[in-house]
Order: structure tokens, then sequence, then C-alpha cells
């Protein structure tokens, strides 16, 4: 699946599609070091913001280690994408109306995230 990272308007960068992705299609897999929670809040507070709860006790930090997945920006209002847990795995998919070549992907990131 062709994905470009590139300056966002919604926060710094973010990852577009290069190709039209029909709904439904797991697009990429949040990669990244795999941390405990003490490990993750120190992360967070000290500022990173690619961090994401796996499990119990296990969270993925995108910016090490990671991959594109982590420029996926934040939209609560008309996201395209969802997030789907599987086997121990983290995957962005394709929303229902799917997703055109040159949009921005995003997800809602959650109300622990952002209240809006």
């Amino acid at each position: 699946m062709k994905l470009i990272v590139k300056k966002s308007r919604i926060h710094g960068k973010g990852l577009f599609a290069g190709e039209d992705i029909p709904w439904g299609v797991k697009i990429i897999e949040y990669k990244g070091e795999v941390i405990p929670d003490a490990v993750a809040l120190a992360r967070i507070a000290a500022g990173s913001d690619c961090i994401f709860e796996l499990d119990k006790d296990k969270n993925i930090d995108g910016a090490v280690r990671g991959n594109e997945a982590r420029y996926a920006n934040h939209d609560r209002r008309k996201p395209n994408c969802f997030v789907l847990r599987d086997k121990g795995r983290i995957w962005l998919v394709a929303g229902i109306e799917g997703i055109r070549k040159g949009e921005e992907l995003t997800f809602d990131y959650g109300s622990t995230f952002y209240e809006r």
C-alpha cells in the first residue's frame, strides 16, 4: 500500500494515502518499542505523543523503532480510519467511506487523549 508522510494541516506531519483505499482494508500496522505503563507514563510526561496502549501494562512507542503509522493524526468529527486490535497487534483500518488518494489518514484518539 502506498502511503506518503508530509506536512499536515492538522498537526506537524501527517500520513496520506498514495492510492485509493477501500473500506475495511488493513492499511498499516502501528509499530514501535513495546514498553510497560511506568515507562510510557514517564515518556508522556516528557512530551512523547506516539504512545499507543496495547494491553495491560503493554504500550507501543511509535517514536522508537516505529513506522509511518505514527503520523496518522486525530480527527474526532470525521475520521476516515479506525483502530483494530488483533492478536497483540494494532492496525489502522479504512473506515466505511474508504479513503481517496491524497487524503490524510485520521482516526479518533479517544477522549482520554483529546476531550473534543
